[in-house]
């Protein structure tokens, strides 16, 4: 029994010791920071401000530079191509008449520069007095693949699924 009781011991130890580990392994998921969760709310509201207020510039910026932005009818990739979506024709206040009401979904890190998210919106139109025509445009939602690069959270792709009377249009880029 003398023998075998310090075997016994060292077995325990190396059992709590191996387990203690492996708790804390660097392969345990990514769970994002209060400043990826920050810097993620502040991408969608800086993509809404930019495309309801026609800034095509400031809306490609939330894109990475080859990024993708895939509606049910066409395709965009690459800055030169969602520059031209939103146009530059730049208008504070534009966002009176049409705009973007997102709600962004569950994050999902892949790791610590990669995620996933899949929110709904809704674009409205002007309503009120005097306004004809106005109310809830589209609805839909959003599928984002997101990447950090240099720091900054950026949109990789971003599919929306809306109703739509015409067939899905092929993208060159599928995710």
């Amino acid at each position: 029994m003398r023998i075998l009781a310090p075997a016994i011991a060292y077995g325990l130890i190396a059992l709590v010791s191996s387990s203690s580990s492996s708790a804390q392994s660097p392969a345990a998921a990514y769970e994002g920071t209060p400043a990826d969760f920050m810097q993620i709310s502040q991408l969608y509201s800086r993509y809404d401000f930019a495309i309801d207020n026609g800034d095509g510039d400031g809306w490609a910026d939330t894109f990475t530079p080859d990024g993708v932005f895939r509606d049910p009818s066409w395709c965009a990739i690459g800055r030169e191509m969602l520059v031209g979506v939103v146009g530059r024709d730049k208008q504070l206040g534009k966002d009176q008449e049409d705009f973007h009401m997102p709600s962004l979904g569950p994050i999902v890190y892949v790791d610590k520069d990669h995620a996933t998210i899949h929110s709904t919106v809704v674009l409205v139109r002007k309503t009120g007095f005097g306004a004809v025509g106005g109310g809830i445009w589209i609805s839909g939602t959003y599928d984002d693949r997101l990447v950090r690069v240099k720091g900054r959270w950026l949109f990789a792709y971003r599919q929306v699924h809306r109703p739509s009377d015409k067939p899905p249009v092929p993208c060159a880029r599928e995710y």
